[in-house]
């Protein structure tokens, strides 16, 4: 072999010994490779469903849910190399050589429908006073939360006419919550939950904690608001405030009030029209829209094509997609046990 020949086998030799060492740290490299992808895949699939179904409401269709059960992913990667020929030196010798490698990523997603007792419960049993606690705990909006989840509140309705009353109240309690002049805590003795709103010393002054107080009929007199589950309004003064909430199957009917749809569906007779007033959910437009096309949109937070057409919640909609994300959120909470939970801040029993 002359040197030439030499350094070619060389330098080959040194790339298939890198691409062999570097088969080594695959594990490692993998997860870089494909665990961001699998994560945004998951992510944006979920909502994708969670608006198809809310959009399946609309259209009075069933509901159904595909649950990813699990993912796993066998990732490899090999690397070869050959020489061959006669290295004399010589013009007329033929010599060839090769380096080689491979790479493969063989994914397993086993889907499960969420279908018998375990879903119906899900969907179908009204939030817990748990669950609104640990969201108003977390930071998220009361007038979001109990818009979603409130049927009825101190004797005041939640409905898609857009409810006054209801509205005004929830509309006092944010500004004294976003003013950070409520706190939120849960009482679990006596095996009954109570949820207790509790007023700091300079909310009392407001004008938006004296109208609170008047529509829920409760003494303005910074005491805790205390709450819990039933229908009806207060009989004295002395008992807890009525919260009667939703299941997660209301809240999407609820919201699948807000999904717009094509004149073709309205006028032909597939879609009722739900308000005997004629008018449109959500009038000021504050709590969640999805809009429709007929082509595929360009901005979209949430897009999913459902009876050729196009539905979608766009970008530049953040009070949509807060509330959206809100949903969802309660979707992940209704499928754990919220019994085994505990409340962020909690009232221990009097010693």
């Amino acid at each position: 072999m002359n040197r030439s020949s030499i350094r070619l086998a060389t330098m080959i030799l040194a790339l298939a010994s890198l691409a062999l060492s570097s088969c080594m740290s695959i594990g490692p490299r993998g997860l870089k490779l494909s665990r961001n992808e699998f994560n945004d895949a998951i992510q944006s699939t979920d909502a994708e469903e969670l608006l198809l179904n809310i959009v399946r409401q609309r259209y009075n269709d069933p509901v159904m849910f595909l649950e990813v059960a699990s993912v796993s992913s066998s990732i490899s990667r090999s690397a070869n190399v050959s020489i061959s020929g006669l290295f004399l030196g010589g013009d007329g010798k033929t010599k060839s050589t090769g380096v080689g490698g491979s790479y493969s990523d063989s994914p397993l997603i086993i889907y499960s429908p969420n279908t018998g007792e375990r879903f119906v419960r899900q969907i179908l049993t009204p939030m817990d006073l748990r669950t609104i606690s640990l969201l108003l705990q977390s930071g998220w909006s009361i007038e979001r939360v109990l818009l979603l989840a409130g049927d009825s509140f101190a004797g005041l309705k939640n409905s898609t006419t857009g409810s006054d009353s209801y509205r005004a109240l929830l509309n006092h309690l944010r500004s004294l919550q976003r003013a950070d002049q409520l706190s939120f805590a849960l009482d679990t003795s006596d095996n009954i939950d109570i949820l207790s709103i509790i007023p700091t010393s300079s909310a009392l002054s407001s004008e938006a904690y004296k109208e609170a107080c008047r529509l829920m009929n409760f003494p303005a007199d910074g005491r805790p608001i205390t709450i819990q589950r039933g229908i009806g309004d207060r009989r004295d003064t002395k008992s807890n405030i009525f919260l009667s909430t939703r299941s997660l199957y209301s809240s999407f009917y609820f919201l699948s009030n807000g999904v717009e749809s094509p004149s073709r569906d309205l006028n032909g007779g597939i879609l009722q029209t739900r308000r005997l007033d004629g008018g449109i959910f959500d009038k000021g437009g504050n709590l969640f829209r999805v809009q429709t096309s007929s082509v595929k949109p360009q901005e979209a937070a949430v897009k999913i094509l459902y009876r050729d057409q196009w539905f979608y919640i766009p970008s530049k909609d953040p009070n949509s997609r807060t509330t959206f994300s809100l949903l969802s959120m309660m979707l992940t909470l209704q499928s754990g046990d919220m019994t085994k939970m505990s409340p962020l801040i909690s009232i221990s029993p009097a010693s």
